[in-house]
């Protein structure tokens, strides 16, 4: 309630000083209230008298301050069912439910994830001071086909964690974060590298043909992809499949 209507000094512990909220840093402007779903009920009432009187009260005072101040609300919750459970005013709801604007989820625009992908590596190798070359297709199938219920920020955060994890400046399915790996997937620790030691006395020939054939299961079979991420082209490729019998 301080950090949105202000104090006067004394109204609480450590209260030393007048202290003027946001309501009047905004006066005569715009105020923008993120997440309003989950706001106190005590918070919603004074919020509401705000709304209605145009005027505001610092706390540990009676003196009502006159404001004019427009609203922006944002919230992630369904505030009717939290009318229907008690949780926010139905009173309050109406009074902000002026124009509504629905912001699809971002499972709902998987158009925009390329942009904001690259956006978020490129925010977070500056801030951790890191050089991030690239990131695999398999990642960014993963990354594609997630339904992200925490919508742009659980994209933001996935992000983060990846460039903090990674050690050879190219982003891979074993940077994920573990809400990204299938069950019993599990990342892989810096500078492993799973099943090598397996690998080790079999003909170079047949790694190669693995190889190939695990970089199309990786692809889901699109050929395309599959020679981007060998490195070679597609009329190799294809000689390759044809080669070691692949399907």
């Amino acid at each position: 309630e301080s950090e949105l209507f202000g104090h006067i000094r004394g109204a609480f512990t450590d209260a030393s000083a007048d202290r003027i909220g946001k309501f009047e840093y905004a006066n005569g402007g715009t105020l923008f209230l993120d997440e309003v779903g989950d706001m106190p009920l005590p918070t919603q009432i004074k919020l509401l008298r705000v709304l209605e009187s145009g005027e505001i009260t610092r706390v540990g005072s009676n003196e009502p301050i006159k404001v004019n101040v427009r609203i922006l609300s944002a919230t992630n919750r369904d505030l009717e069912d939290a009318i229907r459970v008690g949780t926010f005013r139905e009173d309050l709801y109406h009074r902000l439910k002026v124009l509504t604007v629905r912001l699809p989820r971002l499972a709902e625009r998987t158009q925009d994830l390329p942009l904001l992908i690259e956006h978020f590596i490129q925010m977070h190798s500056a801030r951790h001071h890191k050089e991030v070359k690239s990131m695999t297709m398999a990642a960014r199938r993963r990354l594609m086909a997630y339904n992200w219920p925490g919508n742009v920020r659980q994209l933001k955060n996935a992000i983060e964690s990846m460039v903090v994890v990674d050690y050879d400046e190219v982003l891979d399915v074993d940077d994920l974060p573990s809400e990204l790996l299938t069950p019993g997937e599990q990342p892989a620790p810096a500078g492993a590298v799973s099943g090598l030691s397996d690998l080790v006395g079999r003909p170079l020939s047949e790694l190669e043909g693995l190889f190939i054939g695990e970089t199309l299961k990786a692809t889901a079979g699109n050929r395309e992809e599959a020679a981007e991420m060998l490195g070679i082209g597609e009329r190799t490729l294809y000689r390759k499949i044809k080669e070691f019998g692949l399907n």
